[in-house]
């Protein structure tokens, strides 16, 4: 016979969200707090974030000139974000004119 112990229902959701939040697989609205961090103020004013694909993060800019100064950037950016996220995970930033609401 086994005997089990029974674990506190916080104790359980700790685990859990360990599990679901992990540096290899960041989730978008983790990105979206770094982002400010990785492109700096005032491009995360001009720049969202608007998701991930295939170790890609797509970025929509307000206007061509911040594409253009953001694609500049990219490099810089990208080692901002390994910094939390680990090298393998974002491996490139796609920058496109889009809405950043």
């Amino acid at each position: 016979m086994t005997i089990r112990k029974e674990k506190a229902i916080g104790d359980v959701l700790k685990e859990t969200l360990k599990k679901l939040i992990s540096p290899s697989r960041p989730s978008e609205e983790g990105v979206l707090l770094l982002w400010g961090t990785a492109a700096g103020a005032d491009a995360a004013k001009h720049s969202k974030p608007v998701a991930i694909k295939k170790s890609e993060l797509v970025v929509n800019v307000d206007s061509s000139s911040w594409l253009y100064e953001l694609t500049l950037r990219k490099k810089a950016t990208l080692k901002g974000l390994e910094g939390k996220f680990g090298k393998k995970v974002i491996k490139n930033i796609r920058f496109r004119i889009g809405e950043i609401r």
